[in-house]
This record gives C-alpha cells, structure tokens and sequence, in this order.
C-alpha cells in the first residue's frame, strides 16, 4: 500500500477557501507554525525513531495491527511514521500537507485498516510529544503550555483529516457510479429517441422538439414578437413500389439512403426526424418560407441526383416535399397538416417537386415550385 501519494484535495471539495475554514475552527494560526518548528526541533529531531518504536509497540497491542502488517508491512509503516513525525506540523496550512494526510487515510480504508487504528496513532504521537516535552520543560511552564497546545490543536487536525480521507473511497466511487449512471442514461435516451433503421429522431421526439420550438417561435427570441419557423414534410416517390421490385430489405437500404442525402443537405442546426414508413419531417427554425423553399429544392435535388447503388443495383429515387411555415398561434398539429396536404399536392402534381404551404390564406393556398 502506497501512503505517499497525494492529490489534488480540491477535487475533494478541500479548496484553499474550506482549508482555511478548517485551520479557523481549530485556531490554528500563522504562529504555531513557528510552535511546530521548536516541537520538531526540541522533542523529535534525533528522537523520532525511538518515539515511532515506543508508539509501535503499544500500537502492536490492537488486533487489527496485524491489518497493517499485511497490506504494508512494519517497516513501511514505521518509515512513513517517522518521517512525518521529523516534518511535525511543518506547512500545515498547505494544500501538500491536506493531500498527504487526506491520501494516507485514504490508502488505510481501502487496505480495510479501520479507522481506529489510525486514530491511534495520531494520540500516540501526540502523548509521546508532549511526554517528551514535559520532561524538557518541566520547570518551565510558560514555554511547556503553548507548545502543549499547539500540538492538541495539529493533532485535532489530523484526526479530522483522517476521518475526511476515510470517506474518499466512498466519494470516488459515487462519483464512478454517477458517471457510469449519466452514460447509461445517455445511452438508452438516445437509444429511445434515435429511429434505427435511420439513425433520425423517432416520431415521439420528433413531435416533442417541434411543439418545444413552435412554443419558443411564439415567444420569439425577445419575448414579444414572434420568430419564424419552417416545416418540411418528405415523402418518398414510388416506395411500395421499390419494395415490391426488389424487397424490403432494400427499401431499407432506400430509406437509410435518403435519410442520409436530407442530413447531407440541411444546415447543421436544422432537425431531422422519421415521421413514419417513408415520410420524413425537417424542422427549420428561425426560417422564413422562402429559405425553406431554397432548402426544400437543395434536398429534392439532393436525392435526385445521387442514385442508390446497390452490388449490381441502381435505383432512382425521387421525393415529393412540402413546406409549411408557422402561423400566430398555431400549433404542431396544424402546421404538420398544412405540409403535409402541400406535399400530397406535390404529388398530385407529377411528383419530384418541392409544394409550398403560403403562410397566409386558406390551408389550401398552395405555391408550387417546378420541377428543375
């Protein structure tokens, strides 16, 4: 077990700003700092191996010793101790000394040492310290009681600090099962709102984004007046047809064909979705009627030209499309209507041409785009 590792303690939620808070609640200030320093220089220099020796064997008498035993073996236990006990509280109001007590509680509870034991410790150093001290100083109460104290208070914070670090591996793997959690969610909402065969919006979230789009056109982008918004309805020329000729297996192929000429050919903020079987839907936001019609004829073409080839197949495919552009105050169900007898006109019409729904008049106010 590696008790030398540190990290960044902020990522842990101890930033400078709940270090500090910390160092207040146990009146640490920037004088024990110079406290630190005499303890180290009058009662561990020279003396910190003999102290850990002491230390250990009262420690030794816990029966989860052994713990330690196992997963670090003795003497890296005692190399780890005696060396903090030469660096005693020296920057103790760092980010390093927070990391380093954070990660050595960290290891102990993932090597399954119980927090006790590491207690213990930090109370052993802490009698043997003053221990230490009151033999030296022992007619020299002035300097023996703010030394005294200032080791009550590093000790404080490392049983503190201890307790935090135990709580890090729990920390660490919620946060690992929350992000494998958001993945998998990510995953099946994708997979719940993407059409397979297409890889489009399925028809549920596509009507849930148009009628969120449709509210937010109403609103406008200033909350007053209102924004443009188009509709394309795409149907397919012909499709029974090709699945009658060559099978249905190839209608798919036609279908993941054409889906992919319409993504091809639309803006990249532009919204795709299968409406069902061949029909397809494009949601154009902040778009008057005429941009839509330029976008429309740009897809048509699209599909036209770019033949489906198939081993030793070639198969045409042409759509028929209709454009509808939102009116006040009308909703999805409405607007969808409107593109979609445009686009049936489309067809009435010869097929392979764009039909536009005016945004003004009768829902049978129809402008037709020829056929190029």
């Amino acid at each position: 077990m590696d008790t030398k590792t540190t990290f960044d303690c902020a990522t842990f939620g101890f930033d400078n700003a709940r270090i500090q808070e910390a160092l207040s609640v146990l009146g640490l200030h920037a004088e024990h700092a110079k406290l630190a320093e005499r303890i180290r220089s009058e009662a561990a220099e020279g003396e910190a191996e003999a102290l850990v020796h002491s230390c250990c064997v009262a420690l030794a008498r816990e029966r989860s010793f052994a713990l330690i035993e196992r997963s670090m073996g003795i003497e890296c236990f005692t190399q780890t101790w005696t060396r903090h006990l030469r660096d005693y509280g020296q920057d103790f109001d760092t980010p390093k000394y927070f990391g380093e007590r954070l990660a050595i509680a960290a290891a102990f509870v993932r090597a399954k040492i119980p927090l006790g034991i590491l207690q213990l410790q930090h109370s052993l150093t802490q009698q043997a310290l003053i221990n230490n001290l009151s033999v030296k100083f022992a007619d020299d109460t002035a300097t023996l009681r703010p030394l005294i104290d200032c080791i009550l208070k590093l000790n404080s914070l490392d049983v503190y600090l201890s307790a935090e670090g135990y709580r890090l591996p729990q920390i660490d793997e919620l946060r690992k099962a929350l992000t494998r959690l958001r993945k998998e969610t990510s995953h099946w909402h994708q997979e719940a709102s993407t059409d397979q065969l297409t890889g489009l919006m399925r028809y549920n979230t596509l009507m849930e984004t148009l009628d969120h789009h449709i509210n937010m056109a109403h609103r406008g982008h200033d909350g007053r007046s209102g924004s443009p918004l188009c509709v394309a309805m795409i149907d397919l020329d012909f499709f029974k047809k090709i699945n009658d000729t060559h099978g249905h297996v190839v209608g798919d192929f036609v279908l993941k064909h054409v889906a992919g000429r319409i993504q091809a050919a639309v803006r990249d903020f532009d919204m795709v979705g299968r409406f069902g079987g061949e029909e397809f839907v494009i949601i154009m936001t902040s778009t008057h009627l005429e941009l839509a019609k330029v976008i429309a004829e740009r897809i048509r073409k699209g599909v036209m030209e770019t033949p489906l080839h198939l081993k030793e197949l070639s198969i045409p495919v042409t759509i028929s499309v209709g454009v509808a552009m939102l009116r006040p105050g009308e909703r999805k169900e409405t607007l969808i209507e409107r593109a979609d007898k445009a686009m049936y006109k489309a067809k009435e019409a010869g097929r392979n041409r764009v039909m536009l729904a005016k945004d003004t008049g009768d829902t049978s106010d129809l402008e037709t785009l020829p056929e190029l």
